[in-house]
C-alpha cells in the first residue's frame, strides 16, 4: 500500500508540476502580450490627443494674430501698422520652428497678400514685400475661410506644397486659417499659417520609444507618413499606397467609423508586429474629415520576455518534479492536504483569481514546492509591474512637460475649465497670466540649446517662487508659460500678482553655474471681466502679452 500510495503521489506530483508550469507559462505569456498590446493602443491614443491638442494650439495662435489684424484697416493699412503685425508674425515663427509662413491676406485685390512673413530651413525669418506679394484669392484656404463665421478655424488637408513656383521644403504640410472679422461687419481678409506636418508631428511624438513605427493616413487611406518614405504621399506622385492594402484590419476604421483597431501583423520578412490604429477627427469645421494614426511595435521584445519566462518555468517544473519524487518516497496522508492547496493555487493563478495561503513555512519538499510557485508569481508580478510603470510614465508624459515638470497645455486646459466652473459657483473672480520670454531665441542661438533648456527650467522655478502654492503654473509650448490664480477678488490684487511676477525677472536668473538676465512679456486676463470661457481667457491674456511684447520692442 505504501509503495502504491508513493507511486500514486509521485505521479500526481509530476502531473501537478507539469500542469503548474503549463498554466503559469500560458497565463504569464497571455498577460505579457495583452499588456504590451494595450500599452501600444494607449500610447497611440495619447499621441492622437497630442496631435489634436497641437492643432487646437495652432488654431489659437492664428486666432490671436487675426484679432490683431482685425484692428487694422484692411483697405489701406499704414506702413507702421503692417510692420507691427509683421513683427507679431515673426515672433510667433521664432517660437515655432514648424510654422513655415504667416500671412495676412485681404479680401480685396483678388486676395492680395498684405503682410507675408516666412521662415526658411535655416530658421532665418524674412518678411516678403513689394512685388513679391501675390494674389491668393483662388486658393481654398482663402475663399473657403472667408465664408466662415468669426472664430471658426479652417484646416486644409495634408499634402505637398503646390502653392509656390519653387518648392523650398519637401515634407508634407497643411494650412490653418481664420477669417479677419472687425468688431462690426463682414470678413475683410484671412490670416493663414503654413505648417510643416513632419516637424509638427515630431514635436508631438517626442518621448516615444525608438522602436515604434509611426503611420499617418488621410480619410481615403493614403499614407501621409510611413517608415518607408517612398510610400508616403504616393498620391501626389501618381502611385497611391493605401493603409487598407498593407493593414486590411484598418478597413473598418475607414468605412464604418470604428474608433480604434488593435491587431497582429506579419511584415514582408515574416516579423510579427503589434499594430494599433486610432481614428481622429481632423479640421476646424465639422465636415467629416479624419485621419488615421498608427503605431507598430515588433513583438520580438515581448517574445524575448516570454522565452525567458518559459525557461524559468521549465526550471521550476523540473524542480517541482524532483520535489514530487522526493515527496513520493516519504508518502504520507498528511501531504495530500497541502498538495491540494498548491494545485488549487495554480488553477486560481491561471484564471487570475486570488488564492489562499500556501504552506511556505514547511521545511520539507512540499514547502519548497509552495515557495517555488510563490517565486514564479513574484517573477510574473514583477514583469507586470514593469509594464504598469511604463504605462504610468506615458500617462504622466501626457499631462506634464518633460523639461520643467510643469503641467502641459492639455492638463492646464482641464484645470482652467474646472477653475472657471468653481468661480461661477462661488462668484469669486480668477486671473490668468500669460508669460512669454523676450529674446529666448537669441539665448538658444548664442549659448546653445542646453543653456536654453536650463533657462526654461530656471524660468519655471522663478514663476513658481513668485506665486502662491495654490496657483497653477504651466508650460504651454516653447518659452510660453501660464499662471492660473483663483480667488483674485480685485483688479488691484491681479495687478499686484503681475507686479510680483515681473519682479521675479528683475534680477538675473541662476542658470547652472552662471547668471543670465532674462526678461519676459506678460499679459493678464480676468474672469469674468475679460472672458467667461477658457479659450476666451487664454486669447485675452495672449493678446495682452503680445501688446506688452510689442510695446517693449518699440521702446
Amino acid at each position: 500500500m505504501g509503495q502504491r500510495l508513493g507511486l500514486l503521489l509521485a505521479s500526481f506530483s509530476l502531473l501537478a508540476s507539469v500542469l503548474l508550469g503549463y498554466l503559469g507559462f500560458n497565463a504569464g505569456r497571455t498577460l505579457l502580450e495583452q499588456r504590451a498590446s494595450q500599452a501600444l493602443l494607449d500610447t497611440t491614443r495619447i499621441l492622437a490627443a497630442h496631435w489634436q491638442s497641437g492643432i487646437d494650439q495652432v488654431g489659437q495662435d492664428v486666432q490671436a494674430l487675426a484679432e490683431l489684424a482685425a484692428r487694422l484697416p484692411a483697405s489701406a493699412p499704414s506702413t507702421g501698422q503692417q510692420q507691427s503685425l509683421a513683427d507679431a508674425f515673426a515672433s510667433l515663427l521664432h517660437s515655432h520652428p514648424d510654422y513655415l509662413q504667416a500671412r495676412w491676406i485681404g479680401r480685396q485685390g483678388h486676395g492680395l497678400e498684405l503682410v507675408h512673413v516666412r521662415q526658411w530651413v535655416d530658421a532665418r525669418i524674412e518678411r516678403v514685400g513689394g512685388p513679391a506679394l501675390q494674389e491668393k484669392g483662388h486658393l481654398p484656404f482663402v475663399y473657403e475661410t472667408l465664408q466662415l463665421p468669426r472664430g471658426a478655424v479652417y484646416v486644409s488637408d495634408v499634402g505637398l506644397n503646390h502653392e509656390d513656383a519653387q518648392d523650398w521644403r519637401d515634407p508634407p504640410m497643411f494650412y490653418v486659417a481664420v477669417p479677419v472679422v472687425p468688431a462690426a461687419g463682414a470678413a475683410t481678409g484671412v490670416v493663414v499659417l503654413r505648417i510643416d506636418a513632419l516637424a509638427f508631428l515630431a514635436r508631438m511624438r517626442s518621448g516615444l520609444p525608438s522602436d515604434y513605427q509611426l503611420f499617418l493616413t488621410n480619410r481615403w487611406g493614403d499614407f501621409l507618413l510611413h517608415p518607408d518614405s517612398a510610400l508616403a504621399l504616393g498620391f501626389e506622385r501618381g502611385r497611391r499606397a493605401l493603409v487598407q492594402e498593407q493593414f486590411p484590419a484598418t478597413q473598418a476604421l475607414l468605412q464604418t467609423g470604428e474608433r480604434s483597431a488593435l491587431f497582429a501583423h506579419s511584415d514582408a520578412q515574416g516579423n510579427v508586429q503589434s499594430v494599433a490604429f486610432v481614428r481622429m477627427p481632423y479640421g476646424g469645421v465639422d465636415d467629416g474629415r479624419f485621419l488615421l494614426l498608427g503605431l507598430a511595435q515588433a513583438m520580438a521584445g515581448v517574445q524575448a520576455d516570454t522565452q525567458a519566462l518559459g525557461i524559468a518555468t521549465l526550471r521550476m517544473v523540473a524542480l517541482l518534479a524532483l520535489l514530487g519524487a522526493l515527496l513520493a518516497a516519504w508518502a504520507s496522508r498528511i501531504f495530500i492536504g497541502p498538495l491540494r492547496a498548491v494545485v488549487q493555487a495554480a488553477q486560481a493563478f491561471s484564471l487570475g483569481r486570488a488564492h489562499g495561503s500556501l504552506p511556505v513555512q514547511r521545511q520539507d519538499e512540499l514547502g519548497d514546492l509552495a515557495r517555488s510557485f510563490q517565486d514564479m508569481e513574484g517573477i510574473i508580478g514583477a514583469q507586470l509591474q514593469e509594464l504598469n510603470r511604463s504605462r504610468d510614465a506615458m500617462e504622466h508624459l501626457a499631462h506634464h512637460d518633460a523639461l520643467t515638470g510643469l503641467p502641459n497645455r492639455r492638463m492646464f486646459t482641464q484645470c482652467l475649465q474646472q477653475a472657471i466652473e468653481r468661480a461661477r459657483r462661488s462668484g469669486r473672480p480668477l486671473a490668468l497670466v500669460f508669460v512669454d520670454l523676450d529674446g529666448f531665441k537669441a539665448i538658444n542661438d548664442s549659448l546653445g540649446h542646453a543653456v536654453g533648456d536650463a533657462v526654461l527650467q530656471a524660468t519655471a522655478q522663478a514663476i513658481r517662487g513668485a506665486v502662491r502654492q495654490s496657483d497653477i503654473v504651466a508650460r504651454l509650448a516653447g518659452d510660453e508659460f501660464t499662471v492660473l490664480c483663483e480667488n483674485v477678488d480685485t483688479p488691484e490684487a491681479a495687478q499686484a500678482l503681475l507686479h510680483k511676477l515681473a519682479q521675479a525677472f528683475a534680477a538675473p536668473l541662476a542658470v547652472g553655474e552662471r547668471t543670465l538676465p532674462v526678461r519676459a512679456s506678460m499679459g493678464l486676463s480676468l474672469f469674468p471681466q475679460d472672458a467667461e470661457e477658457a479659450e476666451g481667457l487664454l486669447g485675452s491674456a495672449d493678446a495682452a502679452m503680445y501688446q506688452a511684447k510689442t510695446a517693449v520692442s518699440r521702446t
